[in-house]
């Protein structure tokens, strides 16, 4: 079948085609959309049920079986390491961190867009992987960057020499992941408190390979979606003065210990405010994956094989589980509004579990601290404010975004 050409077009024709047949439908021969919840939550459940690490290399030349290293494993050593992490000290952290990032474009006409990506980036970074010297961290953050560049389509255009550059960097990023854990096992560098740590115990089973895997992947968790969601809390501030207001008189008055313990309990209004533009704007916009096996999803059978599309956005967007689901209201989430979600569900910004996001909590911890700081430390201004618009690109882009950061 024939698809616009345009990313944004083709989110709307996949909306328009979600609403007439029910959420699940195919939009290739081989490619299924899953955009209705029950089905999204079981179908993402199965399809991880057992999941496994990939032999390690030197296995795989030697035509053996490495030991098994489920995924889920990984995932506790990274929930594990989470939990130790939320902390007022640990929240306090990052909160400097963010100022210090901020602080260094004060007075200047910035990009919010990149400054959104460095801005979350790194302050995550020391979450993910610690202790780095300043040339180690530009390293990895240049690795990050160019992927995010291409995501957004802000990349150098194409060419043999912007390949190489490309795949340059890539190595250059992993041979720094590689040093840090060889440096850590051998006890020449110290261990820290980040969800790197843990594996260097697991080196002997994983294997380098495996390892440098499970810490690429949280670097590459930290580099495009957070970034965007810093720029849609920003994008959503600037749009909603009402609201901008709302959040501001709340945070003003919070006591700043009491937020940076407990955020979420501290500053209920504003934890509503980016309930809702995580809503409005989840990134990444689709999510596709391939069947591990065969399901039945009443009139439609997916596979093993074939292609699904999940979509956050899709669901969130959809007027059967969201009255007025274009309308931007936080107070939909509060207790019994009518114009809430219609079931656990429908509001999924993070992913189904049992592969939801492991620092979802980090997350919204980040963007509340954000609005925190806009509240109380800076003023932002942006120019013709009301023109700025929301691109949807592998995740959404504010367009033509750019402002100016004093302190208050």
């Amino acid at each position: 079948m024939t698809t616009p050409d345009h990313p944004t077009d083709f989110l709307h024709h996949l909306r328009e085609r979600s609403a007439a047949e029910g959420g699940i439908f195919w939009i290739e021969d081989d490619l299924l959309a899953v955009f209705e919840p029950d089905a999204a939550r079981r179908i993402s459940a199965e399809n991880w049920h057992g999941f496994v690490m990939p032999d390690r290399f030197l296995d795989t030349v030697r035509r053996r079986r490495s030991a098994e290293v489920p995924w889920t494993r990984v995932r506790t050593e990274w929930l594990t390491q989470l939990h130790a992490l939320a902390t007022a000290e640990h929240h306090a952290a990052l909160i400097t961190r963010m100022e210090r990032i901020i602080d260094a474009r004060l007075g200047d006409d910035v990009d919010l867009v990149l400054l959104a990506q460095d801005v979350s980036v790194l302050s995550l970074l020391p979450v993910a992987l610690a202790g780095l010297t300043p040339r180690e961290t530009s390293w990895i953050a240049q690795d990050l960057d160019q992927k995010l560049m291409r995501l957004i389509d802000r990349h150098p255009g194409g060419g043999l020499r912007h390949r190489l550059h490309f795949a340059a960097v890539q190595m250059r990023a992993g041979f720094v992941v590689r040093r840090v854990l060889r440096q850590r096992a051998s006890g020449r560098r110290p261990r820290e408190n980040d969800l790197a740590d843990p594996f260097v115990d697991l080196l002997p089973e994983l294997g380098m390979d495996r390892a440098l895997d499970v810490v690429t992947t949280v670097l590459t968790a930290i580099g495009g979606p957070p970034g965007s969601a810093v720029a849609s809390v920003l994008y959503e501030l600037v749009r909603r003065p009402e609201w901008a207001d709302r959040v501001a008189a709340e945070l003003r008055a919070v006591d700043v210990e009491e937020f940076r313990a407990a955020p979420v309990k501290a500053a209920p209004l504003t934890h509503r405010f980016v309930k809702e533009v995580l809503r409005m704007w989840s990134p990444p916009l689709l999510l596709m994956r391939r069947s591990r096996g065969t399901f039945d999803l009443g009139a439609t059978r997916l596979e093993e094989g074939c292609g699904y599309l999940l979509s956050p956005h899709m669901i969130h967007r959809d007027q059967r589980f969201w009255r007025d689901a274009d309308t931007f209201d936080p107070d939909r989430f509060l207790p019994g509004a009518p114009h809430g979600p219609a079931g656990r569900g429908s509001y999924v910004p993070f992913g189904w579990a049992p592969k939801r996001c492991v620092g979802a909590d980090l997350g919204t911890v980040q963007l509340m601290a954000l609005c925190h700081l806009m509240s109380t430390r800076y003023c932002l201004t942006v120019p013709d404010a009301e023109t700025v618009t929301m691109a949807c690109r592998f995740a959404p882009v504010p367009q033509d975004f750019h402002g100016r950061l004093v302190l208050r």
